[in-house]
């Protein structure tokens, strides 16, 4: 378990901690609630090319079951991209994506998912 609450993770910060959890093979629950990991650096907020970094670490990952992503604002690109990752992810139990601006079309994306994803078992959309 690996708490990162209100780290003020920066964007490199973030693409290295992205590439550590695609190797990861231990660990299983990760918060990252209001950080700032993305390419603008702009305060709790991961965006889009955080969201989509994420994604791509999320696909191969085998072991996080938890992952806390509320209020970074990953917008709905990046929502897209978690909901392809979530395609393949088969580990992940409970995503927490509580206020992160994902929209209308994140949300049919996730929806989308969720259709073939066998692990999820909780998604918190809360005020997208």
């Amino acid at each position: 378990s690996l708490n990162l609450y209100r780290n003020k993770i920066g964007y490199k910060d973030g693409n290295a901690l992205y590439k550590a959890l695609m190797k990861n093979k231990f660990l299983t629950s990760l918060n990252l609630i209001n950080n700032s990991i993305a390419l603008d650096l702009n305060e709790h907020d991961i965006g889009d090319e955080g969201g989509k970094a994420l994604a791509g670490a999320l696909k191969d990952n085998e072991t996080l079951t938890f992952l806390d992503l509320y209020r970074n604002n990953i917008g709905v690109e990046g929502g897209k991209a978690l909901a392809e990752a979530l395609k393949e992810n088969k580990s992940l139990t409970s995503l927490d994506l509580g206020y992160n601006n994902i929209g209308d079309e994140g949300g049919k994306a996730l929806a989308e998912a969720l259709k073939v994803n066998k692990s999820l078992t909780s998604l918190n959309l809360y005020r997208n």
